[in-house]
């Protein structure tokens, strides 16, 4: 067959090569995919400020931007409770006998959201804890669940959940009654010790209850104004700078003793095996 002048038929190897092109440049237009999620390392990410630190802490955003971020999730069902943040002006009134309270209670705003690795993070960065710590106190507490319930909807003691039956039961407005739940969320929250009986609220609740970050925030903001010598209640023995006694007091309510240097044992424990890390 003749071809006209002029026209070119084509070889199979040019078409080839433009095909394979063609799909070189598809595959490299496509977003790459996410990183694999990562566990913190041993470790941890932070270290511990020490005492008289307040006045550099970060505030919340800057806190965020010390959080190592990952997709890792352990608890998917705190995925709302993550994404939960209060009000804006939702701020306890704190407890008579802190010195500094105001200065204290004013910067707990629950005001981040992200998996629960990273919740815990963003609360060692503000309060300038070391984050192993927090994540040793939430295995203790909580197992690292933020308000975890049966399949009827009853709390779950050890996952959220805690107290049931002390301070005369759970808050008003609270539908569990006075035999349910005193102390919320991850790093369990107390509601009668942080509550002012001469002012309005219930220590935090239901935000402590509702948000993970306000849970954290909380207790991350306690154990800071323990460790630079703000609670002069606890007596004599008392003193700035004790960050294990500081874990101690925030977990039983009391100072050096035989009940709180058990709640450390255990948090430390939980830090050296790292159990996180087979959920």
């Amino acid at each position: 067959m003749l071809l006209a002048w002029g026209t070119v038929r084509p070889h199979r190897w040019v078409v080839l090569g433009v095909t394979v092109l063609s799909l070189v440049l598809t595959a490299c237009s496509q977003a790459a995919p996410p990183p694999p999620p990562t566990r913190p390392p041993a470790g941890g990410y932070l270290q511990l400020k020490p005492v008289g630190g307040f006045l550099t802490l970060p505030d919340d955003g800057g806190a965020a931007t010390l959080v190592h971020q990952s997709p890792w999730e352990p608890r998917p069902d705190n995925i709302p409770a993550n994404h939960a943040v209060p009000p804006t002006d939702f701020r306890p009134d704190g407890y008579p006998g802190m010195t500094n309270g105001p200065q204290v209670f004013s910067r707990i705003s629950g005001n981040y959201a992200g998996t629960t690795d990273e919740v815990l993070q963003w609360s060692a960065a503000k309060w300038g804890l070391p984050d192993d710590v927090m994540r040793g106190i939430a295995v203790v507490e909580s197992q690292w669940y933020q308000n975890h319930k049966d399949t009827v909807g009853k709390p779950t003691q050890g996952q959220g959940y805690g107290g049931f039956g002390t301070c005369g039961g759970s808050p008003p407005g609270a539908p569990y009654g006075p035999d349910g739940p005193a102390s919320f969320g991850i790093t369990g929250v107390p509601w009668c010790s942080l509550n002012d009986p001469n002012a309005p609220g219930y220590g935090g609740w239901p935000w402590t209850e509702n948000s993970t970050a306000y849970a954290a925030d909380t207790a991350g903001a306690i154990i800071r104004a323990c460790y630079e010598g703000w609670e002069p209640q606890w007596g004599p023995t008392y003193h700035a700078g004790d960050l294990w006694g500081c874990v101690g007091r925030w977990m039983t309510g009391t100072w050096n003793t035989p009940q709180a240097q058990a709640q450390v044992t255990m948090v430390q424990q939980a830090i050296q095996q790292r159990p996180w890390n087979n959920w």
